[in-house]
């Protein structure tokens, strides 16, 4: 979403900073508040609504109305930061339509004259998310082990650009072109530390929470990164390899 931002190389690394700095103070005043007033933690735990954070509002509280209206903003904010993944999501999906990256790339391409948007991949991401939305009618299971893919999928697509930066830092130090924001001299322990930290995190990701392993304890984000990795790799041989010529670059007008 860069691309619809103005000054986009100031702008965005702005605002991802401090976007995660607010997010952390709120999260640690939130968690210290919940660990002083969460009383029996296995009873939360071990709540008929299956989700602790009821548990926790209602027995200090004593009151249905409190817990419910204690809950309100975090359901709201889930709703609200669903719209802006759907956006993100949507137009990442598009960007990678448009540079031929994608199957169908053509038709995903595509903005609505009338709207401004992509509304085509709009619409796959958000018929994609329904139809993983209603596995769990049938199986708890099998949506446990399309979600187990996130962090896994996530904690990977770090770790690329990461890598990537990393050896052009070490053996092309002169062909980096850098933004308005730069590690300098620090960059390369930096992004060491990433890549020891992030390979760490990955390794054991995929790994079961409890012994023994049974069908609904498992982990299946590794398998599914398989499976989602496999489609990609045919689909670079089949397709791919022919039209994908890198990112398209775009740069506002002066």
């Amino acid at each position: 979403m860069s691309e619809e931002v103005n000054d986009a190389p100031r702008a965005v690394p702005r605002s991802m900073v401090w976007g995660l700095c607010v997010n952390a103070v709120l999260a640690f005043g939130f968690a210290i508040a919940l660990l002083y007033t969460m009383g029996d933690f296995q009873k939360a735990l071990d709540s008929p609504t299956g989700y602790p954070i009821i548990e926790i509002f209602y027995a200090q509280t004593g009151s249905k109305a409190a817990s419910s209206a204690m809950m309100l903003p975090i359901l709201l904010s889930g709703c609200y930061s669903s719209f802006n993944v759907l956006a993100s999501v949507s137009r990442l999906t598009w960007a990678f339509a448009r540079d031929e990256g994608f199957p169908f790339s053509s038709f995903f391409a595509h903005v609505s004259p009338r709207y401004k948007i992509p509304l085509r991949s709009l619409f796959l991401v958000t018929t994609i998310t329904v139809l993983i939305a209603l596995i769990n009618i049938g199986s708890s299971a099998a949506f446990n082990a399309v979600l187990s893919l996130d962090t896994l999928a996530l904690y990977i697509s770090y770790l690329v650009p990461i890598l990537f930066m990393l050896i052009k830092r070490v053996r092309f130090p002169g062909e980096i072109r850098y933004g308005p924001f730069n590690l300098g001299r620090f960059g390369v322990p930096i992004n060491t530390f990433a890549m020891l930290y992030g390979t760490y995190i990955t390794v054991f990701l995929p790994w079961p929470e409890t012994q023994p392993v049974t069908a609904s304890g498992m982990n299946y984000g590794a398998p599914v990164f398989g499976v989602a990795l496999l489609f990609a790799v045919i689909d670079w041989f089949v397709r791919g390899h022919k039209k994908w010529n890198g990112p398209t670059v775009m740069t506002a007008p002066k």
